[in-house]
């Protein structure tokens, strides 16, 4: 089931105030039910926390050449290899740049990622880029986008028949069946607009075939698992990566299983590779294991 049509401004509003309070922890929140969680507890929650992981990288100036080798000092944007503080996963790329960083200066919303058309954006000599993949399928990010939509309306404030109302149209939403499926919501962003367009350009036209070698998830019981289905961003909730939960009548994740991976191969042409690990053993929610 596709997570769309839903106030998708929200997302925006929950990134922007995460960069602001990450790696602020209350241990008790998150067993209080969603309804009462705050903007802070809520974008925790939705940017940083078992079920949302953020890889936040830096590239460096090159030309993309038709046969997509990466000249560095001239133009374009290429992203380098490497983790910075508070990230999941690396970024591996054929050409050379910058150490990655996780500078919060300088970002530019959106749903994509780097560019290779041979120019980039004057005055950005150092693109940065984060790629943040949210378990949609997992109850916890269901729950914190709804409430994000609560906080945004003014929820709280609403008389009983305008909540019932609201809660109505968010239902089918945060209820869905994801018995069968693991669905990652990916949304990229970047300071170079050049570089923005591009990503939302290949990421858009993207389809479930053109991805199945190139979009995977990692699972420590079921090992590879093959894309099923693919779905192109539609306003801010990020293109959604759809897996099969079940392998051999098994679940692919245990509690005490190792790391679920997500990985995938974006502009295949300069053999850019991202991964993002989940780690199961941090995904208990409301005493429920949750994915």
């Amino acid at each position: 089931m596709r997570s769309r049509g839903f106030f998708v401004a929200g997302v925006a509003m929950i990134f922007s105030i995460g960069m602001l309070h990450a790696g602020q922890k209350n241990e008790n929140w998150l067993d209080e039910p969603y309804t009462k969680w705050d903007q802070k507890e809520v974008s925790e929650l939705f940017n940083n926390s078992a079920w949302a992981q953020a890889k936040t990288f830096r590239g460096q100036v090159a030309n993309i050449s038709r046969t997509g080798a990466a000249h560095a000092g001239q133009h374009g944007t290429v992203a380098d290899m490497g983790a910075g503080p508070n990230t999941t996963g690396s970024i591996g790329t054929g050409g050379a740049g910058a150490s990655a960083s996780s500078s919060s200066q300088g970002r530019r919303g959106g749903g994509g990622g780097t560019g290779g058309t041979g120019k980039g954006t004057e005055g950005v000599d150092v693109p940065e880029f984060i790629f943040t993949a949210r378990l949609f399928s997992a109850q916890p990010i269901r729950d914190a986008y709804v409430r994000m939509l609560q906080i945004m309306n003014h929820y709280d404030g609403l008389p009983p028949d305008k909540q019932h109302a609201f809660d109505q149209q968010l239902d089918r939403f945060l209820h869905a069946d994801f018995s069968q499926q693991v669905v990652i919501a990916l949304t990229y962003q970047t300071n170079d607009p050049i570089a923005q367009e591009n990503m939302n350009k290949w990421f858009n036209t993207q389809t479930t075939d053109t991805l199945k070698q190139n979009a995977y998830l990692f699972s420590p019981i079921a090992g590879q698992l093959e894309l099923v289905k693919y779905f192109p961003a539609q306003g801010g909730l990020g293109a959604e990566f759809v897996f099969l939960r079940n392998f051999k009548g098994e679940p692919i994740l245990q509690p005490g299983a190792g790391k679920m991976r997500f990985q995938l191969s974006y502009q295949p042409q300069i053999h850019q590779i991202m991964y993002i690990d989940f780690d199961p053993k941090q995904m208990t929610y409301k005493d429920q294991f949750s994915y």
